[in-house]
Parts: C-alpha cells; structure tokens; sequence
C-alpha cells in the first residue's frame, strides 16, 4: 500500500552558439515570385464540390506529420510525439482510418550520445526497394546541437524487419541542421532540408542538394531561401520544414515560417520544371504566405507540411499541423496540442494550388455512447474517506463527490472500483493495516455509497491483508486480487492472491490461492488487465520498490516476467499501477509517487512495449491516492 524537461526555446541555440562554416555552392537565394508565365492546365475544383472529407483533427498531439500512400495501398503515417523521444508509424487503408490506427514505435532515442533528445520530424520514404526514415536528433549532453539522421529497413513491412541506423547526413555547414526531406525530379534524387549558418545570422534557411544514396550528398548544397520578410521573421528568422509537390510543369516546395506560436505560417517557392533546381534564381518565392493562422475556424500555427494523394489516386492532399487556440503558456514547444491535420489541396486556373484556409474542426458527431471514466481515491489527509472524480478522457477529473464515502469502522485504503451486472458499482478494500479482512461497498449512482460487508479471508498465519484489486474476466467472472503477508514469511514478504465470487451477490468467495510466478518474491499491488488473449501483471516489486510487467495465457498464472527493475523508465519508489483502456487504442498506467508526494501517468501505444515518459496527473497529484479508473460507455 505503502520527464518533463524543462528545454530552451528552439531557436535561441543558434543565435551564435554554432560553429561557422562555408557553403558548398552559389550563396542566391530564391527571388519574390513576378507575374507567372502561362501555366500547363491544372485540374480546378468541380463545381458544386462536396465539403471537405476529412473530420480533423486526423491524429491528437502528434506535429510535423508526414504520410505516404504506398503501391501495398496503405496509408505510412509517422510524427514528432510531444516527448520527443521516439519515432512512431501508423497505417492505413484510407486517410480517415489513421485516426484509430495502431501506433508501433520503430525506434527510441539513445540513453547517451548523439541521438539522446529532441527526436523532431520524422519522414518515411520507400527507395530502391527499402524504407528509409530521415529525422532530426541531438546529444543527451547538448541537446541543441541538432543533426539530421537516417534509418533504413529492408523489410517489405516497414513494421517488420530491422531498422538500421545508417548514421548522419554530413553537410559541409556543420550547424543546427533538421527537417530533411527527399524527392526525384528528372531522375535525380534531392535533399532539401533547414539549416543554421551563424554567418548569416538568421535561424535557418532552406538547402538542396543531389544525393549520392539515400544517407549522402553529393555536390554543390546550396541555400534557395532565407526568412526575410516580416512574416518569415515573427518571434524567430525561421524557414524549414520543406516539402515539395510537382505538378503543371512546375516544382512547388512549401515551407514554414516564423516561430511555432500562433505565427508559424506557409510560404512558397516555385521553380520551373525544366530548370536547374541547384541554382537559386531558379526558384521564386511567394511575397506572401500561403496558409496561415485563422480565428474564423479557430486555427492557429498551421504548419510543417507534406503533400498526399486522396483515396481515388488523383485529388491532393495537404497533410500539416495546428493548434485550437492562440493563447500559449510558456515555450511552445513544450505545449503538446499540435494535431495533425488534411484537407483536400484545390488548384486554381493558372496552375499554382490554392491553400485556403486551415478548414475548422468537424463538429461533434451525435453518438449513442461516449466514455466516461470514474475513479475512486483515497487521499493524503484521509485514511477513513473515499472521493469520486469523473472524467471524459482519463486526463482531468472532476471531483463527484468528496468524501464519498466513510466505512463504520477502520479504514478505506486502494479502493478498487467495478460496475456490476446488478447495477451497482461496488468497491473493495483495505481496511487496516493489519488483520485478515478486505471492505466491500456499493452505490448506483457513484455518489452515494452504502457499507456492504467485511470479508475475513480464510488464510491461516494471516497478518496484513492489503490492496485488493477488482478483476472481472471475460466470462464474466468477478475477481479480487490481493496482496497477503502470512507468518510463514520473514518480516513483511508480501504474495499475490486471487480469489473468486461464487455467486451473484459477490457475498461468497473461493479461498485465496496464489498467484503462480509471483509468488516467489516481495509484490504487492497487483494489478491485471486481459488484453490480445493474455494477462497482464502490474506488480510492485516491494524490495527494490519497482513496477514490473508479466504476463501469462491463464489468470491464476503461471506469470512470466517481461520487465523488471526500472524497464519502462518510470523510475523506483512506485506504487499502486493501476491501468484502463482509452479510446484511442492507447493503454494508460496510473501509479503513486509515494516518496516525492506526486501522482503519474504513462501511456502505451504498442500493446505494452514502450511507455511514454511519466506525467504528473493533473489537479491530483499530491492529493489522491492509490485509486482504480473505471471505463464504461454511457
């Protein structure tokens, strides 16, 4: 019973923090667009077109996303998570369904050295039968020295097969380098990308380059843009993100602009198709953006774009990021609410694309059941009380009721909620801190709790009888799962029971057993979850005070440990894991950081691999106590 980092603004590293060096090639740079030449015929919007297709956002708190339709018809989708500390994939059969799709993580940031923090933009490519992906990584020493780098997959199945790090892509400007993208034009592949050069004394500016594989360049690297204008110049001289799309005779490469506030914005070069990209009177820029912040539709910092083809193979989309809100607290860069974004790209009649504006938020669709999660705490103050939050999305809780409710006699520590097929939601546990019995309370409407019954567990040499959990399997079965200290252990060595209802009215049950395979050490707080047709074990390791993972194909066990010691970074002196599934796929983890007086949260999204680094639970934290969340449909 018993990661945030903090990180300086993006841009302050380059104002003279980064070595000189000299550019390969002619110093031009791209010329304000003049009037355009007669254009080959660009396929217009229809008439009478449909609204827009999509309902955004398409996937939460995921920037800079990037998205490929294969020739296997899927949909590759990978982003920068808000932790910046992996590269995530995702794919589809269509644009909608990357919403719900699985999320697998194909790489994690090194522990140490040059790829240790701010894993920034990912991109995925299929050349010459091979996946690649071109990211952006720093030192866990220095984590603004930022290159950009390369893995590799020959798998057909980029979710498959090894990935390879093939290292960095060297330039002769050994500066703050990121955001590369790849393309062929007339049968050359290029690398454009955003670079630093503290000579000029902007943030970064745009290159290009030939490649001589897909982790080299070669030749000439030469800058085609720099931010100039006022509107590229808005917090920080910023130009990156590149993205090209080549249609009616022309390359078009879109870019972002100014600071990642509300002001970050879309600007344009176009070239012609016959020219010599390496040269930069080649390219012409737009003297205005393309696509920008709009309070109408309540989109802001639309940005850091990718192009992709709609469902028929022929209509364009544009792929790109926003937040819903203008108002910033702190460095943007740590606000996690950049959402990826698509809408149908239109094109007008001399040939050039016609942006718009970032299309609003698809209304609430009218639903016959939301999610709603409950949850059941004790607290810091109180030993003898239960509170009840409520919550629509297992992040902000509502306070119900508090206290809820108050045993007639001893305490109410890890109370466990379920709902049960009478209707009442009950809870059970601890109801000392020494003795043999575990505390069942009930309430059909969450808020008002009547005592039900003390259960003494028939165990002989039972001391301590702490945090039961409910568990109720498939078949319907409901469980409790217990922590027990008997005297035929030395000191307090703690041993996972289960026991089992036998009737209806959960006032008869089995004699506690065991637990197999986490019965030979100190666990307690057991807490278990069915999922993709086996257990899974959340226990605390009470020795070393650590959360480990075992999984096993029957409830009873035998477990088999998969992760011990501090294998999901979550850190020692951890307690009381309890776990719900939310509605993206994602499992979440809850637990009590009971010597630094916080409560956490961590979220999976590949079936228990890998967790995301650890949150303070907010409102809560340093106030409830080892609670159990409870998800139903209402």
């Amino acid at each position: 019973m018993s990661r945030s980092e903090q990180q300086p603004g993006r841009r302050l590293v380059l104002k003279g923090a980064l070595a000189a060096g000299a550019v390969v090639g002619a110093p031009g740079l791209a010329h304000a667009a003049g009037p355009p030449a007669a254009p080959a015929r660009a396929k217009a919007a229809p008439a009478g077109a449909k609204a827009e297709p999509y309902r955004n956002p398409l996937v939460l708190q995921r920037a800079d996303p990037h998205i490929v339709k294969h020739t296997d018809g899927y949909y590759y989708f990978t982003a920068t998570a808000p932790e910046y500390d992996r590269i995530i994939l995702r794919r589809s059969r269509t644009l909608q369904g990357l919403s719900t799709a699985a999320e697998s993580v194909i790489w994690k940031k090194h522990t140490s050295g040059d790829m240790g923090a701010h894993i920034w933009a990912p991109e995925i490519h299929f050349i010459d039968g091979k996946w690649y992906v071109y990211f952006a990584a720093a030192p866990a020493n220095d984590v603004w020295k930022i290159r950009m780098w390369v893995l590799e997959n020959a798998s057909a199945n980029p979710f498959t097969g090894t990935w390879t790090e093939k290292g960095r892509i060297t330039t002769p400007l050994d500066s703050f380098s990121l955001d590369a993208s790849t393309f062929v034009h007339r049968g050359t592949r290029y690398l454009v990308w955003a670079q630093s050069n503290p000579a000029v004394g902007n943030n970064s500016s745009i290159y290009l380059a030939r490649m001589a594989n897909p982790w080299t360049v070669t030749g000439p690297q030469v800058e085609i843009s720099r931010p100039t204008y006022d509107w590229e110049t808005r917090g920080y001289k910023v130009n990156e993100g590149p993205s090209v799309l080549q249609r009616n005779n022309k390359v078009f490469l879109t870019y972002s602009a100014s600071a990642t506030d509300s002001n970050y914005c879309m600007g344009l070069l176009t070239a012609s198709a016959s020219s010599d990209l390496l040269d930069p009177a080649s390219w012409a820029k737009s003297p205005t953006p393309v696509f920008t912040s709009n309070d109408t539709t309540k989109q802001y910092g639309p940005g850091h774009n990718s192009f992709t083809v709609a469902e028929d193979g022929r209509t364009d989309v544009l792929v790109y990021h926003a937040r819903q809100y203008k108002d910033i607290t702190g460095d943007p860069l740590h606000d996690p609410n950049r959402h990826t974004r698509v809408q149908t790209l239109r094109w007008k009649a001399d040939g050039t694309p016609d942006f718009g504006i970032p299309v609003a938020d698809a209304p609430v669709r009218e639903a016959k059941a939301t999610s709603r999660y409950t949850m059941t705490a004790f607290t810091n103050s109180s030993e003898s009380n239960m509170y009840v939050y409520d919550s629509p999305d297992a992040l902000a809780y509502t306070l119900l009721k508090g206290p809820a409710y108050t045993p007639p006699a001893q305490l109410i520590r890890d109370p466990s909620v379920i709902k049960h097929t009478d209707g009442y939601y009950y809870i059970v546990y601890t109801t000392n801190w020494t003795g043999s019995t575990i505390g069942f309370a009930r309430s059909r409407d969450r808020v008002n709790w009547t005592f039900v019954r003390d259960h003494t567990l028939p165990v002989a040499g039972l001391e301590r009888t702490w945090a039961p959990e409910f568990f109720v399997d498939t078949n319907g079965s409901v469980n409790v799962i217990v922590s027990l200290d008997t005297t035929s252990t030395s000191g307090q060595t703690f041993r996972p029971h289960l026991l089992t209802a036998t009737d209806a009215a959960l006032s008869s049950w089995t004699t506690p057993k065991p637990i197999t395979g986490l019965d030979s050490a100190n666990y307690i707080d057991t807490f278990v979850v069915r999922y993709a047709g086996q257990y899974h074990a959340f226990t605390k390791q009470e020795t070393t005070k650590y959360i480990e993972y075992a999984t096993a194909t029957s409830l009873g066990g035998p477990y088999t440990f998969r992760g011990t010691g501090d294998w999901a970074g979550w850190g020692s002196w951890r307690e009381g894991p309890a776990l719900v599934h939310l509605d993206s796929g994602a499992w979440r983890i809850y637990f009590d950081g009971y010597a630094d007086h916080k409560y956490y949260y961590s979220d999976s999204l590949d079936g228990f691999r890998t967790w995301t680094p650890i949150r303070e639970l907010p409102g809560l934290s340093g106030f409830a106590r080892h609670f159990t969340v409870l998800k139903e449909s209402v």
